[in-house]
């Protein structure tokens, strides 16, 4: 049997990709502005939002038992997935002493371009996971 967190995992990996797809253009700008590889841009999101959701839902079957619960632990991944990228992409963008101004700048722009897809894919993520986690698992045939 598969469990909740590689479910969630799965998910929120999914969830994460369409977010960042939704603004691919920009990250593709982005990425070729640096000389980067745009997959990269478009990857990293779905991969830190899956890491996120099988750090967070580890155990969900026993701690999770409202929708709400569910919902709000979708909205730390998509938190977490922001401040990650907007690290990843400080770190590749800037150097140097200016560091922490330029990390403000891009979470600033991060949340500003990314924040909408990402918010919708926490929470559909959140509501799916939710419904999977907290539905009573089928009883085995007789």
């Amino acid at each position: 049997m598969i469990s909740p967190a590689m479910i969630a995992g799965i998910i929120f990996g999914a969830c994460g990709l369409l977010a960042a797809a939704a603004v691919e253009f920009l990250l593709r700008s982005f990425a070729d502005q640096l000389g980067i590889n745009r997959w990269i841009f478009v990857a990293v999101p779905g991969l830190f939002a899956m890491l996120y959701a099988l750090l967070l839902f580890q155990d969900a079957r026993r701690k999770i038992r409202r929708m709400g619960e569910s919902v709000s632990r979708g909205v730390l991944i998509a938190l977490l997935t922001w401040i990650s990228f907007a690290m990843l992409a400080t770190v590749v963008w800037c150097s140097g002493p200016e560091l922490g101004q330029c990390f403000s700048h891009t979470l600033l722009a991060a949340g500003i371009v990314g924040g909408g897809p990402m918010l919708a894919a926490a929470l559909l993520g959140g509501l799916l996971c939710g419904v999977l986690i907290i539905r009573p698992p089928p009883k085995p045939a007789e």
